[in-house]
């Protein structure tokens, strides 16, 4: 009976921490703090069970680089990770399974200062 007992308590938190939400450091990038910055416009849109979430930057460094010091902090949950440096700009993209969905991250960042930055997936990938 204890045997039992144990078997459906793995079973039950096994499954809990596979529903877990990803809890992604670049998720707080979208707690509010840029709501009233005129230097970045915030696109949130849910449709059809996608959830995208975008920051376009402008002449504002200091956003960007806190933007790219989330992104490094994800990198190690990422799939997959690219970075390049083109002629117009740097280039940064994630992907990170959870809930057995995919998690697009991505970052383009260009030579005048300006950045654009997504976060995009199935909802179900944000549960």
């Amino acid at each position: 009976m204890k045997r039992l007992f144990f078997i459906i308590a793995s079973v039950v938190t096994a499954i809990a921490a596979y529903a877990n939400p990803p809890k992604l450091n670049v998720e707080s990038l979208f707690d509010g703090r840029y709501n009233d910055n005129k230097s970045v416009t915030i696109t949130i849109y849910k449709n059809n069970g996608n959830f995208y979430r975008g920051l376009t930057v402008t002449n504002n460094p200091g956003i960007i680089k806190k933007i790219a010091e989330a992104i490094t902090k994800d990198v190690p949950r990422a799939k997959e990770y690219s970075d390049h440096n083109g002629p117009d700009g740097q280039y940064t993209s994630l992907q990170i399974v959870n809930n057995g969905e995919i998690i697009y991250i991505g970052l383009q960042r260009d030579r005048h200062g300006g950045a654009f930055f997504f976060i995009q997936g199935k909802e179900k990938a944000f549960k």
